[in-house]
Order: structure tokens, then sequence, then C-alpha cells
């Protein structure tokens, strides 16, 4: 059976989602399928990092591009628009952890630490300008 960690509601309570554990790195974290209002999210899987927007239009998460031990971790800042369920994989860490932090104004801010050289970098990003959304 699928171990469910939590039921995460959206700021205005209309969205929600549920992780389900699906493994762990050999000495790492845990990643974990998603189920979005519901729905399975298909052929992906997720860190335990995320974020709402404040007006719940949008969930940041941090997706996992491999479980490889020996590859990884290489993990993307994947945005969900909540009223189309498009998707947009936004940035990219290569040997390191995506971490959203925050929605502000029309921007969403995150960093990406990399943990062999200990170096964490904020970016930010503006949402609005994101083009490649794509179907789950």
């Amino acid at each position: 059976m699928d171990e469910k960690i939590g039921a995460y509601k959206s700021p205005g309570k209309i969205h929600g989602f549920d992780f389900i554990f699906e493994g762990e790195i050999r000495f790492g974290p845990t990643y974990y399928k998603l189920k979005l209002d519901g729905e399975l999210i298909k052929d992906r899987v997720f860190g335990f990092e995320f974020k709402w927007h404040p007006e719940s239009k949008y969930l940041a998460l941090q997706e996992w591009l491999t479980t490889d031990y020996q590859k990884g971790p290489i993990t993307a800042l994947t945005i969900v628009d909540l009223k189309t369920r498009k998707f947009a994989k936004i940035s990219k860490a290569e040997k390191g952890f995506i971490k959203p932090l925050k929605f502000q104004n029309e921007l969403i801010i995150f960093e990406k630490e990399y943990l062999a050289s200990g170096k964490t970098v904020e970016y930010e990003i503006n949402y609005e300008q994101i083009k490649n959304w794509e179907k789950e």
C-alpha cells in the first residue's frame, strides 16, 4: 500500500495535494509521487520542497529528473498552473537541489543548493513570462 504523506491545501483551500512515498536515494532524501486534486501525476517524482502561490494560482515543486545515485541529484523547479493543469520546468540544478522559496509579485524566488561544494545560490524568474507550458 502506498504511504500518503500529509494533505497539503492551497491558501484558498481550493486545491490540495498529497505526497505518496515512492523511494529514497542511498544516503539521501526521499522522493514522492504526487496526487494533485485527487489525480495522480504520472511518470514524475518530486522532492518534499514546495510553495503555493498566495492566491492559489500556481504550485511550485522540486521535481526530480533522475533517481540514479551516480547521475544525480538532478532536480528542476517545476511550476503547475492550477487553472489549466499545465506544467513548466523553469530551471534545473545538475548535482544539486532546487528549493522554491516564495512567490512575490510576479516572481518565483528559489534557490539552488549544491551539496558537494556547499554552495547555495538564490534566483528569481518572472512566472508571467513562462512559455514552455505543457500538459502533464
